[in-house]
């Protein structure tokens, strides 16, 4: 830590190489770095970069003059981080799902929706952002549900994944892609699906 840091108080000392940045020390002794910084329409913000030990001051001033590089160019870090916050979920598009798709489907159809999203997806994904959904995600449910020995079961639940997604990127918006697509379904000999689809609840 530079020489010229406080090491007590409520206060920040600032840094002589990086415009707004500093370390910021609390009453309890805890000290974080952090970069003051005003955006293009004029809006003050206070960016923080991390806590010390676990950020040293030359690994934090290095991050405090890439920061500074993008809002130079327009950037606002401390409104992406809470864009990721607000972001929806898989249980945030679960919830659209049901409530502006499943009226059109048969009572039927969307009964068994509502299953497969209260015991397939939601305990598997329901905490991930939708954007952050891949490809390994969906495949990985399937390999899994797969293994339970419920094939068909599996593939419906990537169907309605991708259904879902399907949604998410070309109305709602959501997203660019589906991260369904591609994914290997398991057979499915027309009796047994049948046989299956008669005792789903089973």
């Amino acid at each position: 830590m530079p020489s010229n840091l406080p090491v007590k108080g409520n206060r920040i000392a600032y840094d002589t190489e990086v415009p707004g940045f500093g370390v910021r020390n609390t009453a309890a002794g805890a000290q974080s770095f952090i970069l003051n910084y005003r955006t293009r329409a004029g809006r003050e913000r206070r960016y923080t970069i991390g806590a010390f030990p676990d950020w040293t001051a030359k690994v934090a001033r290095e991050e405090a003059r890439r920061l500074r590089a993008l809002i130079d160019l327009g950037g606002d870090p401390l409104a992406d981080i809470q864009a990721g916050h607000d972001a929806p979920t898989v249980a945030d598009l679960c919830r659209r799902y049901e409530d502006e798709h499943l009226p059109r489907k048969r009572p039927r159809s969307a009964e068994e929706d509502r299953i497969l999203i209260r015991t397939r997806i939601l305990p598997a994904l329901g905490s991930i952002k939708v954007a952050d959904v891949t490809y390994d995600h969906i495949d990985g449910l399937h390999r899994k549900i797969t293994k339970q020995g419920k094939p068909y079961r599996a593939n419906r639940t990537v169907a309605l994944l991708s259904k879902m997604f399907s949604l998410a990127s070309t109305k709602w918006r959501l997203r660019s892609d589906n991260p369904c697509r591609g994914i290997e379904r398991n057979p499915e000999p027309p009796r047994e699906r049948y046989y299956l689809a008669k005792s789903w609840r089973g």
